[in-house]
């Protein structure tokens, strides 16, 4: 009897060894650092579903979608998450990836103010000063943006300013106004209240597909059955947060040390810009050529044929939002 145990235990880590030895390695950059449309990654991996489909995924912080982006142009990374138009702006300048998830359905870029300041609309903007890093998505989409508010790029001033002092730089009035994601709207509502104005550009004539999966070409071409089984795993998982929040929230809380009830904030204010009307993930052909025509138009890119930069060929069509 003793024996057989023995040998038992002898199989699982023979078992454990080899499940671990033949799981493909792949890399994935966050768009940021770990925040709540992050939270079914991290899920997943707590439930071990990456390990199961053979994938061994590397998750890493991220500065921005540009260096998201940067990275996986260069070879740091076979995976980012990279605002759509930002990614498509590196595509039209030579970088060879391709979006195989959709995370963000709709877009989340907002404009935050103070009522106070005298600024009622986005056309109150005009002459005022703007504050966000210059790697901001927004900032780095802000002629278009500006476009469909109905002002000149050059009607306001942007002013530099760190990742995590938007909120200060707006509270203490050295800036008018600052760009932020919709996920972390309900900080701006806890601190500023009643005095809070914002604009959420989907509402304002501009809605192009928010954060994406994209992998670069080099591993599509060397770890397609992988990239594939990843795929397929964060559509299962994104289904599972919308679903059930919670689990979802705690898993992201774990991993980033982050309080559980802003970790659930984050993934529920996160989680309204997500779903979409096609499977989990899955692109719509006719709003990518819309996003690059917008993308197309207002910088000076190489045109490329937009079907080039998604694919639909990793997405499990049986996997739906709830």
């Amino acid at each position: 009897m003793i024996k057989k145990i023995k040998l038992s235990v002898v199989a699982l880590l023979i078992s454990g060894f080899a499940s671990n030895t033949f799981a493909t390695e792949l890399s994935l950059q966050l768009n940021w650092k770990a925040g709540g449309d992050h939270a079914p990654i991290y899920y997943a991996l707590s439930k071990g579903w990456y390990a199961d489909a053979g994938v061994d995924l590397e998750v890493r912080q991220g500065s921005g979608s540009g260096a998201s982006a940067k990275a996986l142009t260069v070879g740091q990374a076979e995976i980012a998450i990279i605002d759509t138009p930002t990614a498509l702006q590196f595509i039209g300048n030579g970088s060879k990836m391709k979006g195989i998830f959709v995370a963000f359905n709709d877009s989340p870029y907002g404009i935050y103010w103070k009522k106070s300041s005298g600024i009622e609309t986005v056309a109150d903007l005009k002459g005022k000063k703007l504050g966000a890093p210059s790697f901001d998505a927004a900032r780095q989409m802000w002629i278009p943006i500006a476009k469909a508010i109905g002002l000149k790029p050059d009607d306001v001033e942007w002013v530099n300013l760190q990742p995590t002092g938007k909120v200060a730089a707006l509270h203490s009035g050295a800036i008018d106004a600052t760009t932020h994601f919709y996920s972390v709207h309900f900080v701006y509502e806890d601190i500023f209240g009643d005095d809070l104005g914002y604009a959420l550009m989907r509402d304002n004539g501009l809605n192009p597909y928010g954060l994406a999966y994209f992998a670069s070409e080099d591993a599509l071409e060397k770890k397609n059955d992988a990239i594939k089984a990843m795929v397929q795993v964060t559509q299962k998982a994104f289904a599972a947060c919308l679903n059930d929040p919670k689990p979802c929230a705690d898993a992201l809380s774990n991993a980033a040390s982050m309080k559980q009830s802003d970790a659930l904030r984050q993934f529920e204010y996160s989680a309204k810009v997500m779903t979409g009307e096609l499977a989990v993930g899955a692109w719509d052909s006719q709003r990518v050529f819309k996003d690059y025509d917008v993308v197309n138009d207002s910088y000076d890119i190489t045109a490329f044929d937009p079907a080039s930069a998604f694919t639909n060929e990793f997405i499990d069509y049986s996997i739906t939002y709830p």
